[in-house]
């Protein structure tokens, strides 16, 4: 290759002015570079990527190695990225071109595991800045023999040549097939970043799927494709070069910058006859010093690769809405059932059945229920005396008590939150996202401390209660009159008052559990006075629902949690909108 040495000034500077439409398209690149990074989504198992985390992926990366460095700078040197399959020739066709060994080439697979870059040492500054493949360490070395860089393929291997023309450099880059899943990743991605395809392929291979694939991909994007026919024994090209073409034309790209390079004896630098390689030589040659071509050809890649990410960009929106539906309706059934779990609590608070059983037995050791009873229509002064002296020197029928309305409460919310557990579970398992969901959730479900969860929410409650009694039998006329009972016996008549309900009950229950907590609530009226009592009763149970939500919502929180940590709803909005600005005639 020839130096261009009447070039203008190196073109590793920048062209584009940060407030013109060159800076403003740069700075929604930017903007949309920083919502992609945020965008992630639902996968089976935590180290699976899925289809849409790659496509994710390969939208910042154009963005980062192509879209903006060439919006930042339109007039830049061309890239040249030359590729193809494994033992297409690649390497040996571009040492042949520079004239001398800077890639490794043999038969051994895969040779490039580095990317080679060659370019004119004017330009150097672009290239090295990080402008363009910012992710891929810059290595200056003599080409492959620098043993650092040969067996990187997170490196560029820096090849500074004069014979490189100024305003273009070539790029080796590993093949699209090859044996290593970070090669073929890696040169997915340097295609993706050059202005220019080199594609080498053989006379044996030309019409195999995978390249068609990556041409296909070229030729919707409109970039510019010179495929090299190489290896074709003499005569064949007859035959080969009309269905190339012809498949060249079809897939949208330019038949006419097809080159044909016959079998042919490599000579002692195991390098293609300079002949051979001339007519190849002479277009990069008259492209590099036709500074108006080069802007034409970057401008329609450009033009290409953005409508190429907007789509792709789009395609993620309409997945991540998708996505944001399907985990709003498993929130949606996760809440419902947790709302049905309160509600059954709620029934069984309320329907009396907590009355029944140990509470209850409990409760008639604690009043006496049967003197009580028989004296309920007395003055209640006798009742409360009878039932001070009953409890005088009787402490533990107080806890007894209370152990028997932690135990029926515990009961209840054991079972309620367990069944809730079971339940989501299950129908978490008949869909995808909640399937996928479910194996990252922690385990087991429900939680392991659940039954100490319960007590303490029920231990609460009951300090709720006392503390409000201390608040409401302020004052020495109250203070006295509560003095018979104890702070603890007034706050377990107020627990009964406040479960005592006929609803449910039959029979002689009625009598004794009915009977039982209205001497309960004239005890308590006696004391605070009915308004009070009828106030005391709606708060305790009030603060009861609300331990009860605590309980409930920390159980929840184990699936509502994990379907926050997925949820994105403003971010399908934000990349909407500034994908519609990508894609207005101004950003182009």
């Amino acid at each position: 290759m020839e130096s261009n040495s009447d070039l203008a000034k190196s073109s590793g500077q920048d062209s584009a002015s940060e407030s013109g439409i060159g800076g403003k398209t740069a700075a929604r690149l930017g903007e949309l570079q920083d919502l992609l990074k945020k965008l992630f989504f639902v996968t089976e198992q935590p180290t699976e990527t899925s289809a849409f985390d790659e496509l994710r992926n390969k939208a910042l990366n154009q963005i980062s190695d192509y879209l903006i460095p060439r919006v930042s700078n339109l007039g830049a040197p061309l890239l040249v990225v030359v590729g193809g399959s494994t033992g297409s020739g690649k390497s040996t066709l571009v040492n042949s071109l520079l004239g001398e060994q800077v890639s490794l080439s043999g038969a051994v697979r895969p040779t490039t595991r580095t990317p080679v870059l060659a370019f004119n040492p004017v330009d150097q500054p672009f290239f090295e800045s990080g402008r363009i493949l910012p992710e891929l360490k810059r290595i200056i070395g003599g080409g492959f023999n620098n043993e650092a860089g040969a067996q990187s393929n997170q490196a560029l291997l820096m090849t500074p040549r004069e014979q490189v023309p100024r305003g273009l450099a070539i790029l080796d880059a590993p093949d699209i097939d090859s044996v290593s899943d970070e090669n073929r990743a890696l040169s997915g991605q340097l295609l993706n970043a050059a202005d220019l395809w080199i594609f080498v392929t053989t006379a044996n291979r030309y019409a195999d799927a995978l390249p068609w694939d990556l041409l296909t991909e070229a030729g919707a994007r409109k970039i510019t494709v010179c495929v090299v026919l190489n290896r074709v024994p003499p005569g064949a090209e007859r035959d080969i070069v009309p269905d190339l073409k012809r498949l060249l034309s079809e897939k949208d790209l330019d038949p006419s910058l097809l080159h044909v390079l016959n079998e042919t004896q490599l000579d002692d630098q195991k390098l293609i006859p300079s002949e051979r390689v001339e007519p190849l030589l002479a277009w990069l040659n008259r492209l590099a010093a036709d500074s108006a071509k080069r802007e034409q050809i970057a401008a329609q890649t450009l033009d290409g690769a953005l409508r190429r990410t907007t789509a792709d960009v789009s395609e993620l929106i309409a997945e991540l809405q998708e996505q944001e539906k399907q985990l709003g309706e498993l929130r949606t059934l996760t809440e419902v059932r947790f709302s049905q779990s309160l509600g059954t609590i709620n029934d069984s608070l309320n329907d009396g059945s907590l009355l029944r059983g140990e509470i209850l037995a409990r409760w008639q050791d604690f009043v006496g229920a049967g003197e009580l009873l028989r004296g309920i229509e007395g003055a209640i002064g006798r009742v409360r005396d009878r039932v001070g002296a009953f409890l005088t020197g009787k402490p533990p029928a107080t806890h007894r008590v209370e152990q028997a309305i932690e135990s029926g409460l515990h009961t209840v919310f054991i079972a309620e939150v367990t069944k809730a557990c079971h339940d989501i579970d299950r129908s978490w398992k008949n869909t995808p996202f909640g399937q996928a969901l479910r194996a990252k959730l922690p385990s087991p479900r429900p939680p392991v401390d659940l039954s100490a969860q319960a007590s303490e929410s029920i231990r609460l409650w009951q300090r709720d209660v006392l503390d409000m009694i201390r608040q409401e039998g302020a004052g020495k006329r109250k203070t006295a009159r509560m003095a018979a009972f104890g702070i603890n016996g007034v706050a377990v008549i107020l627990m009964v008052v406040v479960f005592a309900s006929t609803a449910g009950l039959t029979g002689l229950e009625i009598g004794i559990a009915g009977g039982s907590a209205l001497v309960g609530q004239k005890l308590l009226e006696a004391i605070f006075g009915e308004d009070a009592v009828r106030r005391m009763a709606a708060r305790a149970r009030t603060m009861l629902d609300a331990r009860a939500r605590e309980l409930l919502a920390t159980s929840s929180a184990i699936y509502l949690d994990e379907l926050q940590a997925y949820s994105q709803p403003e971010l399908s909005d934000r990349l909407g909108k500034i994908t519609a600005a990508l894609s207005t005639k101004e950003a182009r």
